[in-house]
């Protein structure tokens, strides 16, 4: 692996950054002086627009390749390295990512038109098993007339893998995510507070309880409002799995958005979430044990 160090990549996005500008500033000046340019030139200066246009394009184009080029570069050999210093022994691979069948069969996402997955990490944290990854939700809409693309769900969704299954399956979402969900059954828990603000779905009504404690409800309270009602579960089998919609990529380099240490912070910010949500449920206490 290379060493190469946060100034490397900073320098590196700036350089791209300034080559793409170039770019878009000869495909600018091309197009505006395009007629009058052209009128007063009585068309001699057309070949040399065009030549312009395209070239400025064409920057534009090679310096957008370069940049995901560049993140890629940035995830795989400096940011993998950070990751190993919270979670020790840590699988990371920025191209791959859950499946579409796992996603759909946790019943924590609906289904769409695309889905994108990436930015996959597999690891072990105080006994409890995690994988985590981007997933990016995609609805394609055509009229006849013309194509739309509605971006459903952007976000990272985190498993946690346990010793036993749960008592019932359970889904716990936002109360306007799902309408119904065929052969579950919607559970009312004695938490007026809690069932205003979520909605929860099992296949055994009476079993879901067990794992619904007022301790545990009360926790997944507190996660709801610290993402600000972006955020739901799914207890499926021995699996838990929580998805958050953050409308962010969220480890990729960005053209001309800031890239510092406050980002970089940021992203740690990210990777402790799996330690939070380990230590904020109890997830190795007795419920979900062996």
């Amino acid at each position: 692996m290379d060493d190469k160090d946060l100034q490397y990549f900073i320098n590196r996005k700036r350089s791209l950054e300034k080559r793409a500008i170039i770019g878009y500033i000869l495909v600018g000046i091309s197009f505006i002086l395009w007629v009058p340019l052209g009128a007063a030139t009585m068309g001699q200066s057309v070949p040399l627009l065009l030549i312009s246009f395209i070239g400025g394009g064409f920057i534009v184009i090679s310096a957008t390749r370069k940049f995901k080029e560049l993140s890629h570069e940035f995830k795989s050999k400096y940011l993998v390295k950070e990751i190993e210093k919270i979670y020790p022994g840590c699988e990371y691979d920025p191209r791959k990512g859950f499946t579409s069948d796992e996603i759909y069969g946790a019943k924590i996402l609906r289904r769409a038109s695309r889905f994108y997955s990436e930015d996959y990490m597999k690891g072990i944290y105080e006994g409890v098993a995690f994988e985590a990854a981007d997933v990016t939700l995609e609805d394609v809409h055509n009229n006849g007339k013309q194509t739309t693309t509605v971006t459903v769900f952007m976000g990272r969704v985190y498993k946690f893998q346990f010793n036993k299954k749960f008592r019932s399956n359970i889904i716990i979402n936002q109360p306007s995510f799902f309408n119904h969900l065929f052969g579950w059954k919607r559970v009312k828990t004695e938490s007026v507070e809690f069932n205003k603000e979520l909605t929860v779905y099992s296949d055994d009504e009476y079993e879901a309880f067990y794992v619904l404690t007022p301790h545990l409800m009360e926790k997944l309270l507190e996660l709801d409002r610290k993402y600000h009602d972006r955020i739901c579960f799914s207890f499926i089998n021995n699996r838990l799995y929580i998805a958050i919609d953050t409308r962010v990529d969220t480890f990729d380099l960005k053209m001309f958005r800031q890239f510092d240490n406050n980002i970089l912070n940021e992203y740690r910010d990210q990777l402790n979430d799996i330690k939070d949500f380990i230590h904020h449920l109890n997830l190795d206490r007795k419920l979900f044990e062996e």
